[in-house]
């Protein structure tokens, strides 16, 4: 069981907390990016590929899976990093900067989403 104590320890990591701050961060602006995209009742483009072109369409709700995404796995890698923590700093760090990457990707993805729709 992992302690309140244990818990503050994990977050006054600097790595850990700036980590996590700037993936939030992120993941907010892939929110606020893709509501830029105007609602619609029919299908939009929701991937674009240099060789086929658009070869994704789907509703505008769907836009929201790309965000709904990078939190889930926020979450989840930040879990499991604390419960490694206290064992192996190393993989927990690991796990901590695949999330910024993870949502990096995800940002650019979005970008990209809205430079088809708009």
């Amino acid at each position: 069981m992992i302690s309140k104590n244990f818990f503050k320890f994990f977050l006054k990591n600097k790595i850990v907390s700036t980590n996590l701050i700037i993936s939030i961060i992120i993941n907010f602006s892939i929110w606020i990016n893709l509501l830029r995209i105007k609602k619609v009742d029919e299908m939009i483009p929701l991937h674009y590929n240099v060789y086929f072109g658009i070869d994704y369409i789907g509703g505008w709700h769907k836009i929201f899976i790309l965000p709904s995404i990078g939190l889930i796995i926020l979450f989840i890698n930040f879990l499991l990093a604390l419960l490694v923590y206290y064992k192996d700093k190393f993989i927990s760090y690991i796990l901590i900067f695949s999330v910024l990457f993870i949502q990096i990707i995800l940002f650019l993805a979005s970008l990209s989403i809205v430079w088809i729709n708009i």
